[in-house]
């Protein structure tokens, strides 16, 4: 496996943080989701979107795992991560907001979404530069 080395140190903690600052506005949200019927209204079943829900966060975890273990394909999950859940949350949810009506729970619910999406975008390109920088530097290799 491919060994994070020390001068990686820094982007793999803001790796991380982003990380558990994106599951702090998508697990909240997701649970939203559920709550106010929105799998059923948009058509996916629930239990599939579930274990979709459930896959990502148990591949979130696995990332930050690896990263804890200073394991470059840490930087790879987690770059999945942050694509998935804005683009997820994005299309599924930015149309509605954006119309102008009334949204879920108000304020709250758009600061969820919008975390989501910033989050997810930051967490993206963190992600990207450490892999960049891990593979510019060598350390990316045993």
């Amino acid at each position: 496996m491919a060994e994070i080395k020390g001068e990686s140190t820094a982007l793999v903690r803001t790796v991380v943080i982003l990380s558990i600052l994106l599951l702090f506005f998508s697990v909240p949200h997701t649970l939203e989701d559920f709550a106010t019927g929105e799998p059923g209204r948009a058509g996916i079943p629930a239990p599939v979107l579930s274990l979709v829900v459930a896959t990502v966060l148990a591949l979130q975890a696995l990332g930050l795992h690896w990263l804890g273990q200073k394991q470059r394909q840490g930087f790879f999950v987690q770059a999945g991560v942050g694509l998935f859940w804005p683009v997820a949350s994005g299309v599924a949810q930015l149309p509605t907001i954006l119309s102008g009506v009334p949204y879920r729970s108000g304020f709250i619910s758009i600061l969820y979404v919008g975390g989501i999406l910033v989050i997810g975008v930051l967490l993206l390109i963190f992600s990207l530069a450490a892999l960049l920088q891990t593979r510019a530097s060598g350390t990316g290799r045993n």
